[in-house]
């Protein structure tokens, strides 16, 4: 459809494949005439394909928006309901404000509710009128929610739906903010292969035999309230992590036996990948919740204050910006919650690159910490280290934590902590002296020149009478800079092994870019590091294939 706004008017041209959608606009735009919050027709080309309709203003915004604009959307959902319509897309693009007045368009889609009721709809996404006004919120910019408590839920099999939903209703920890209902080749937006779609949905191999997707699905984006995270055993295997305990439990209990039954996605970052594969696009529903709602600080210094305020919440900044390109690296003693409360979004997640610093967040079983706050409209990087990541030894976070001190605004570690804190991650994250650091390493040591060799037997000495150890951190792509024993070196091949069965080839490669950098002595591995890396590729090309083709063409599924 073609649209041509003029200064009175607006026209609206159907392909003749679309017939069917001009017809159908004409049926509610008449039967809907004698309400003053749809446009009027203006007169009706059917040869051509083309309604013309009133001018009706502009979308609804923050700067436009009537103080009762609430009320009226209730009462247009009233009206609606009542003559049997649901318009399935009421969003900020289809609300238009008039002299103060709401007013909707876009009822070319736009279905009977007994239709519904019997399965008969156009579109591909049905989304359920009753909860527009969260839609149109964000709009406006009132945020309803923190993104890091939105959660999906997907019903698999659309006879579940009453039964399931009745059940999200009576849960007391959770609150719907939007139903969708979806066509069950919705996926075809994304890649043209079913199976392939639920592997990447759930990021991780499906059985072919899946039976998921074989009718249409609903989908529920709801508000975790208060959630608590714990050490949960999972329901496929004997792998426990933290999750949305709350959820959780939900999930289980809903469950029981029947596993195929619902999806319930139990910490923020799922949820936001699950909404992405959802959605026709990142700029549309349901992912558009879980960016439009990341909060966003005022400042820095609000950010640092949101901080101080939460008792639970211990954190240093190890190492704050010296530019505005850099990271803020920051230890806390509780990932998930710093996460909440920051409200921030990781990054760096796993890709089809050849060779990058990525892999999944610490919430999907990952490895990776890297996430990013809003402020103001600029975006700052964080990498979020935690007590018992062994990013450090935990006996040293922990005493790091204990020992920090308040200054302007935000913590840091005591003078001793910050300094050899950095020695280390000099030494044993790095490899190398970056120079933006000489010039304190020199007036706190007292040096004339500093050199790799002499911090690295500054640090070692500090170490050993600390009783600190060396630890391989959680964030595999960091480099391992000191020399592997035998042991040591076999343990590092069989945790890449682990990062290419996720497939995070990417971060699989730049692992072994690392080994091949800093160890000396690969004569007894090449062989190992050899196969691996011939193995990691031929899985990275394969999936880049698949990725190509399944955007084009779905197998007979």
């Amino acid at each position: 459809m073609t649209t041509f706004i003029l200064k009175h008017s607006v026209k609206k041209k159907f392909l003749p494949k679309n017939s069917h959608l001009f017809l159908n606009e004409i049926y509610w735009l008449k039967k809907l005439k004698n309400h003053k919050f749809v446009p009027k027709i203006l007169h009706i080309d059917y040869k051509n394909l083309v309604i013309s309709i009133t001018h009706e203003g502009e979308k609804i915004s923050s700067e436009n928006k009537p103080k009762n604009w609430s009320e009226q959307l209730e009462k247009i959902l009233y009206i609606l309901k009542k003559n049997n319509c649901l318009h399935s897309d009421i969003k900020p693009d289809n609300l238009l404000v008039n002299k103060k007045k709401l007013v909707l368009i876009d009822f070319a889609q736009s279905i009977k509710i007994s239709d519904l009721k019997k399965n008969i709809f156009l579109k591909k996404r049905i989304f359920f009128d009753q909860y527009s006004k969260n839609r149109i919120n964000l709009s406006i910019r009132k945020n309803i929610v923190l993104s890091n408590d939105l959660r999906i839920i997907v019903v698999w099999n659309q006879k579940n739906q009453n039964k399931i939903e009745k059940k999200i209703k009576q849960n007391k920890n959770t609150f719907i903010i939007d139903k969708i209902k979806l066509r069950k080749n919705f996926y075809t937006d994304i890649f043209k292969d079913r199976i392939f779609w639920v592997d990447q949905f759930y990021n991780k191999k499906i059985s072919k035999n899946t039976n998921k997707l074989g009718s249409n699905i609903y989908v529920y984006v709801v508000k975790s309230i208060n959630p608590i995270f714990k050490l949960n055993k999972m329901i496929f295997s004997d792998e426990n992590r933290i999750v949305d305990h709350k959820m959780f439990t939900f999930k289980k209990n809903i469950r029981k036996k029947k596993l195929s039954v619902i999806h319930i996605s139990d910490n923020f970052e799922e949820s936001k990948r699950n909404a992405i594969f959802l959605s026709k696009s990142i700029a549309d529903f349901p992912a558009y919740y879980f960016f439009k709602t990341q909060n966003i600080f005022d400042s820095k210094k609000i950010f640092f204050k949101k901080l101080n305020t939460h008792k639970k919440l211990k954190y240093v900044v190890l190492r704050n910006q010296t530019s505005k390109n850099d990271d803020i690296d920051i230890l806390v003693n509780n990932y998930f919650l710093f996460k909440r409360i920051s409200d921030c979004h990781s990054y760096k997640n796993k890709n089809l690159n050849l060779i990058s610093n990525s892999g999944d967040p610490i919430e999907e079983s990952g490895i990776k910490v890297s996430n990013y706050i809003k402020v103001g409209d600029k975006i700052i990087k964080l990498d979020v280290r935690f007590v018992g990541d062994e990013y450090f030894d935990i006996n040293w976070q922990k005493k790091i934590l204990n020992n920090r001190k308040y200054h302007m605004g935000h913590y840091i570690p005591s003078k001793e902590n910050f300094i050899y804190s950095l020695l280390y991650h000099i030494v044993y994250h790095k490899g190398f002296i970056d120079k933006k650091y000489v010039h304190v390493l020199k007036n706190y040591f007292k040096l004339k020149s500093v050199n790799f060799e002499k911090i690295t037997q500054i640090i070692n000495k500090y170490l050993k009478t600390k009783k600190y150890k060396i630890t391989r951190p959680l964030d595999l792509t960091i480099p391992v800079t000191y020399q592997l024993d035998d042991f040591s070196m076999n343990k590092e091949i069989h945790l890449i092994k682990n990062q290419i069965n996720s497939r995070n080839f990417s971060g699989a490669n730049k692992m072994m870019y690392n080994i091949v950098k800093f160890q000396k002595n690969l004569i007894f591995i090449s062989r190992k590091l050899f196969f691996l890396l011939f193995l990691n590729q031929f899985n990275l090309i394969k999936l880049i294939i698949k990725n190509f083709i399944f955007k084009y063409y779905g197998r007979n599924n």
